[in-house]
Parts: structure tokens; C-alpha cells; sequence
């Protein structure tokens, strides 16, 4: 009888193995990606029912950057918000100004209308 010298299976095999099988992307990637898995050509996390196609996690770096740009827009609009309201608040004062002006001038014409 022939003895067969049988090596030991590397434990990147094994890992790779699990992600073929199970789909368990942690046995490849770590802890950090216990709940994670592979299924039908999906990619499924934790917190969401449905698996992503690949299409759908290449459009996440796309929709980062949507985000990024929009936000630095919003923050733009408010930054022109705050100068108008500054605009209005000063333009709201030069009109209580010469409003009371225009009050105090027609009394003193009027004064000075019945003293003639």
C-alpha cells in the first residue's frame, strides 16, 4: 500500500472556498464584513433587503459625488440667503428711516403752512 503525502489546505483556499459556496464575504474579508454575502449574482448587507447588482455599487461613487456636489450648492445658496436677508434688514431700516422723514417733514410743513 502506497502512503499519499497530503499537504495541509492553505487557509486562503478555505476562505476563498466559503465565498464560493456560501457567498460569506467575511471568510475572505474579515470580520467587518460578518453579515454580508454573495447570492445570484448579488451583493446583499446587513441593512438592506435587496442585493445590489454590480451596476448598482459602480453608481455609488457617482452618487457620492452628487451628493458632494449638491451639498456644496446648498451651502452656496445659503451663504447668498444670508447676504440677501442682510440686504432686506438693511434696506427694511433705510425705509423706517426716511419713512419717519417723510412724517416728520410733512408736520413741519404743515406748521409751517398754517403759520403763514
Amino acid at each position: 500500500m502506497e502512503k499519499r503525502n497530503y499537504k495541509k489546505t492553505p487557509l486562503s483556499v478555505i476562505r476563498l472556498l466559503k465565498l464560493y459556496i456560501n457567498g460569506d464575504a467575511s471568510g475572505l474579508l474579515g470580520k467587518d464584513w460578518e453579515g454580508y454575502y454573495f447570492k445570484d449574482a448579488l451583493f446583499y448587507v446587513p441593512e438592506w433587503r435587496r442585493g445590489f447588482t454590480p451596476h448598482e455599487i459602480r453608481s455609488l461613487f457617482w452618487k457620492c459625488q452628487q451628493i458632494r456636489s449638491i451639498n456644496n450648492e446648498i451651502n452656496l445658496l445659503k451663504q447668498e440667503l444670508e447676504r440677501r436677508n442682510e440686504e432686506i434688514n438693511a434696506l427694511e431700516i433705510k425705509a423706517d428711516f426716511y419713512r419717519r422723514q417723510v412724517v416728520l417733514e410733512s408736520r413741519f410743513g404743515l406748521i409751517l403752512e398754517r403759520s403763514f
